[in-house]
């Protein structure tokens, strides 16, 4: 029983189970258009789906509104710390500094302030 298992295990490991194929140049291309296709499909609903901004005031942003925003927890929590101190925030450069966000995040937040 045990050589039975031992012969096993040796066709198995010293057996050639390839599963490739002869790749065809043609089908390649192809399947590289149709990636391609999928890849410009996928941005244009991308663009689709954002979601329009509307004007906010950035010192009462919830942890919900501050993930769909697109912000980290870290700078969610640096904002709540520093609001919790009764302090306010009143430029969209002061919104940078106390959080930490993004300069590509600030640019696209800073409209709705």
């Amino acid at each position: 029983m045990i050589g039975i298992i031992i012969l096993l295990q040796l066709v198995y490991f010293f057996y050639p189970f390839s599963s490739e194929v002869a790749e065809d140049p043609e089908q390649e291309q192809l399947v590289f258009q149709l990636q391609k296709e999928m890849d410009s499909l996928k941005q244009v609903r991308s663009q689709e789906i954002s979601i329009p901004l509307k004007p906010f005031n950035p010192n009462f942003i919830s942890d919900y509104k501050g993930y769909m925003l697109g912000m980290s927890l870290e700078e969610i929590d640096r904002l709540h710390e520093y609001r919790a101190q009764e302090l306010w925030v009143n430029s969209a450069e002061e919104f940078q500094g106390v959080t930490g966000v993004s300069d590509s995040l600030l640019k696209i937040l800073a409209p709705s302030f």
